[in-house]
């Protein structure tokens, strides 16, 4: 080994290397905090995300639109703006100004909601451009119900009462008028289940992918409730009425009552009242060639599944 790398190895083997350099990396980091705790005047540009737009207005070039900010603030504010684009918001509703066809933002107007976006140790010293122009265009919007797509096999002896709930029960699409003219409701995707005995929620999309991609559903996730309860059947002993019978007629009939089956859930089983149905047959639409007339169920009480009557025919005797 030459003398001169002898030299060089001893050298980095002493402490006067080490030395060195913790002095060397300690100058350096005191440089760089006082460049970072210094301030600095520079120009950034901003892309520009609009906010509060009203449901029916698309924006048409939106992405195209930019402010550059001169800006005067320390230097370890400035780290945070070299990583990405920064993104300044401004209110569509408070800040934007519509003349003729077109909407403005202007500087006089927006700087105020541009400047309170930042802390008190930046201080915007300019903005360019001074005003910036959007292009709106003007949908229709409508509101259409939510349609359950449920396949449900219940366990013996239940069933549901109440119609499935659907969490919005419709939703707010907006496009071109002429395509939401015949979009009448949205169906969910197809929810299937095996022995239901018990209520329970489920979280299903909405059926989207047939939609023209002009139109905007502001909900996609619908929530359904589903009721399902024990269920029993009863049965009732009901008088049969006869309506419209013709003066100066005396109509006798028989039977006098008839039986009637319902299919209800137990709860509300013994709610069920003898005054909240009503059986009636109409003279007028007897056949004149028979001696019957057909009874008809025209009240019954909220609450009942199916109901059933046991006869389906009066048979009755005319007295002059």
């Amino acid at each position: 080994m030459s003398p001169l790398a002898t030299k060089i190895k001893g050298f980095i083997r002493s402490r006067k290397l080490n030395v060195f350099l913790v002095f060397f990396l300690l100058a350096f980091f005191i440089l760089i905090l006082a460049r970072l705790s210094a301030t600095y005047t520079n120009t950034v540009k901003f892309n520009i995300e609009l906010q509060s737009i009203p449901d029916e207005m698309v924006v048409l070039n939106d992405s195209s639109n930019t402010l550059d900010l001169t800006m005067t603030t320390y230097g370890f504010q400035w780290l945070k703006y070299y990583y990405k684009t920064p993104t300044l918001a401004i209110n569509f509703g408070k800040d934007i100004k519509k003349s003729d066809s077109l909407y403005f933002w202007s500087l006089s107007r927006g700087f105020p909601g541009i400047n309170k976006q930042f802390g008190k140790d930046i201080t915007v010293k300019s903005i360019n451009p001074d005003t910036l122009v959007f292009k709106v265009d003007i949908n229709a919007v409508k509101m259409v119900p939510v349609k359950p797509n449920v396949k449900l096999k219940f366990s013996p002896g239940y069933n549901m009462l109440d119609a499935i709930v659907a969490i919005p029960d419709s939703v707010k699409i907006i496009g071109p008028e002429s395509l939401l003219l015949n979009i009448h409701y949205l169906e969910t995707e197809l929810l299937e289940k095996q022995e239901v005995n018990k209520p329970f929620s489920s979280q299903l999309q909405l059926k989207l992918d047939s939609l023209n991609t002009q139109i905007q559903v502001k909900t996609k996730l619908v929530k359904l409730e589903i009721k399902s309860e024990k269920f029993t059947e009863g049965t009732i002993s009901l008088p049969v009425n006869i309506i419209n019978i013709p003066k100066n007629t005396e109509v006798n009939y028989f039977p006098k009552n008839i039986n009637l089956s319902y299919y209800t859930s137990l709860e509300n089983y013994n709610a069920v009242k003898i005054t909240d149905f009503e059986v009636i047959c109409d003279f007028n639409k007897r056949n004149s060639k028979s001696a019957y007339i057909t009874p008809k169920l025209v009240k019954y009480p909220k609450g009942l599944k199916s109901t059933r009557l046991h006869q389906q025919k009066i048979e009755y005797i005319i007295s002059e």
